[in-house]
């Protein structure tokens, strides 16, 4: 947490201090020995219980925290240091030999802002502190003039009446300024790039006094061409057709200049850019870089008042596409981190934690909207025969193969998980037992029919599946129930002859 105070003492953070938490002291004599060379001081933690009271005496710019300590483990160790009432932030890079998802997330969540996997090379450790470095300067930039502008607009409403222009003026960059710190902190907050993007441009608009606002960003099939990512105050026909190239003069022109420009200052040769920035009415053009390359560019429209924007308009902007930058890749990194937290790693399919969240998701969407929704469970059948005969890795490759297979029946809005050990289950939106038997069938079918490796070991010759079907609203109506009926067919089919689907209502024993 940031602390905002007018101490003076308390702003000059030395950025070049770097503050490592480690037990082994052989890394840090490495990173001490290769940021010295940088001119970069170095001070050593050994014990996590005492990075606190060093916090205190040296006043670092950046922390490097090891996740696995013998006392105090990494994640508690940068919640104590987020709880901390700091005079300025205090970035925190995560340098871990485990390679969990899981304890990343919680570290990123703890407080941490990055991380970085041992062993690593130094050229990238130095990019990421650099990277959070500047992160670091744009807020504590912010803080500065925040507090400077606070206090000068005290000491301005106690002139007399005859300074009362000057005030309103200063009153108003204060307001700016204190926007721009609440942005900071909403854009800073966002974990999605499509809902950091649309909060970032609905708080442009009305810093700014804007009629329209948008962003563009490389297309993710065309690293060559940019395209609106999401725009406020245009027409959609108008800008469903806007792209830039890459090689475009424009992108050479702010690849050149590094900072933001209004269309009116450019010089005469660039006039004739894009002639559609003219036809959309951009008044404001500003780069966003990521590793000194440009990742998006920022249009601003014509203020509400058409009237021309000051200058001071360019640094404001500037801030905000610097912060959105860095937003933006502290995001999308975080997207990746989640997704890996939700994906089976040797099927590549969704795992059973994020099948519990899409059935219950599911279930809650039809129960809303009066719809069904069907469950599939299935079980590669005698897998422990072919698995034990076999080896291992036959057997994880069966499982690749039956994943790929699913995923080629499937349609586009089904979920396909990895239940556990052999078993898989389907989540079917929309869908009645009728169509569930259906489709179960189909993939019944595909399994008999596609050819394993050695699979004539199998008791019946083949490698086949039985599948369980279950029905919301008639079979089951939560989702643990959805879960048992389904799983109750499935064992009514592995115990009656495998090689089958079975739904729910077929059990004579549970009908009666």
């Amino acid at each position: 947490m940031v602390k905002k105070t007018m101490r003076e003492n308390l702003v000059g953070t030395n950025t070049r201090k770097i503050l490592v938490v480690d037990d082994e002291p052989s890394l840090h004599k490495l990173i001490k020995i290769q940021f010295s060379r940088r001119n970069f001081e170095v001070i050593s933690c050994l014990n996590s219980e005492e990075v606190i009271e060093i916090i205190h005496k040296e006043n670092p710019g950046i922390v490097l925290m090891d996740l696995m300590m013998p006392k105090l483990d990494g994640i508690s160790a940068t919640r104590r240091i987020r709880n901390l009432q700091l005079e300025s932030y205090l970035p925190i890079i995560v340098v871990t030999a485990r390679k969990e998802v899981h304890e990343v997330v919680a570290a990123l969540e703890a407080g941490a802002d990055d991380y970085i996997t041992k062993p690593f090379e130094f050229e990238e450790l130095h990019a990421r502190v650099k990277n959070m470095l500047r992160f670091k300067n744009l807020q504590d930039s912010l803080l500065r003039k925040t507090n400077e502008l606070d206090e000068a607009n005290h000491q301005i409403m106690r002139l007399n009446q005859v300074l009362t222009n000057t005030n309103k003026q200063l009153q108003k960059k204060v307001y700016d300024l204190h926007n721009l710190f609440e942005i900071s902190f909403k854009v800073m907050g966002q974990t999605q790039p499509k809902n950091l993007v649309n909060t970032a441009l609905l708080n442009a608009l009305g810093i700014f006094t804007a009629k329209s606002v948008l962003l563009m960003i490389q297309n993710p099939e065309d690293h060559y061409e940019f395209e609106v990512m999401e725009s406020k105050g245009f027409l959609n026909k108008k800008i469903e057709n806007f792209k830039i190239s890459r090689h475009d003069k424009l992108i050479h022109y702010l690849e050149l200049i590094k900072k933001p420009f209004q269309l009116k200052d450019i010089v005469r040769e660039f006039r004739d850019i894009i002639p559609m920035l003219s036809e959309l009415e951009i008044r404001v053009v500003a780069p966003l870089f990521q590793k000194d390359e440009i990742a998006g560019i920022l249009c601003l429209g014509p203020s509400v008042t058409n009237a021309e924007y000051p200058p001071d308009v360019l640094e404001m902007l500037g801030i905000i596409t610097n912060m959105l930058s860095v937003a933006l890749n502290n995001a999308e990194n975080f997207e990746k981190v989640r997704a890996l937290s939700y994906t089976d790693g040797m099927t590549g399919l969704h795992n059973y934690r994020f099948f519990k969240l899409r059935l219950k998701e599911e279930l809650a969407r039809a129960r809303r909207n009066e719809l069904p929704v069907s469950l599939l469970i299935l079980d590669v059948d005698n897998f422990k025969n072919y698995n034990d005969t076999l080896g291992h890795p036959a057997g994880d490759e069966v499982l690749r193969q039956v994943s790929s297979l699913l995923k080629q029946i499937v349609r586009d809005n089904d979920i396909v998980a990895r239940y556990g050990g052999e078993e898989f289950a389907v989540i079917l939106p929309v869908t009645d037992r009728n169509g569930a038997i259906s489709l179960g069938e189909r993939i019944r079918v595909k399994i008999e029919k596609h050819y394993f490796q050695q699979e004539e070991i199998q008791p019946n010759g083949k490698l086949t599946i039985s599948i369980g079907v279950a029905t919301y609203p008639e079979d089951a109506m939560t989702m643990e129930d959805i879960v048992v009926t389904a799983d109750r067919a499935l064992y009514y089919a592995k115990n009656h002859g495998r090689n089958r689907v079975v739904a729910f209502d077929e059990i004579d024993e549970i009908k009666e």
